[in-house]
């Protein structure tokens, strides 16, 4: 089962992205804030990380920073979810965030763009174990 953290300081918001997110059979943690992401970051291995940019005591930029700094604590994909301004957002490391979603967001198209960076990374496990077996 897919592990994807949400730090999203917004509660509805997490709470959205959550139950969209286990109803396709994902297991989801909450960070209510760039503090508890990090910290989550650091504790354990994620499949993916969907975050806010504007948090509070840890920004997301701060985490995107951080991860740059520590790949192996970066997860197979990371996911922004901001209602910042475009252009400014265009300055996220590319090496650390795979893609930007604009609030406010479709919720489903969410939902199958987490699932799909989820089984994409999934089947880059696979592979690796197949040629390390060989």
């Amino acid at each position: 089962m897919p592990r994807v953290l949400v730090a999203e300081d917004d509660p509805a918001i997490g709470r959205l992205l959550a139950m969209t997110l286990r109803r396709r059979r994902m297991h989801v943690e909450l960070a209510a804030d760039g503090a508890e992401a990090l910290e989550a970051l650091q504790q354990q291995r994620w499949n993916v990380v969907v975050m806010d940019i504007m948090m509070p005591r840890v920004t997301g930029w701060e985490l995107v920073r951080w991860l740059g700094l520590h790949p192996e604590h970066r997860p197979a994909s990371v996911i922004v979810v901001s209602a910042a301004d475009r252009e400014m957002l265009r300055d996220l490391d590319p090496a650390v965030v795979n893609a930007i979603i604009f609030k406010p967001f479709d919720v489903t198209q969410l939902g199958a763009y987490v699932s799909k960076a989820a089984e994409r990374e999934e089947g880059d496990r696979r592979r690796a174990r197949l040629f390390q077996s060989l």
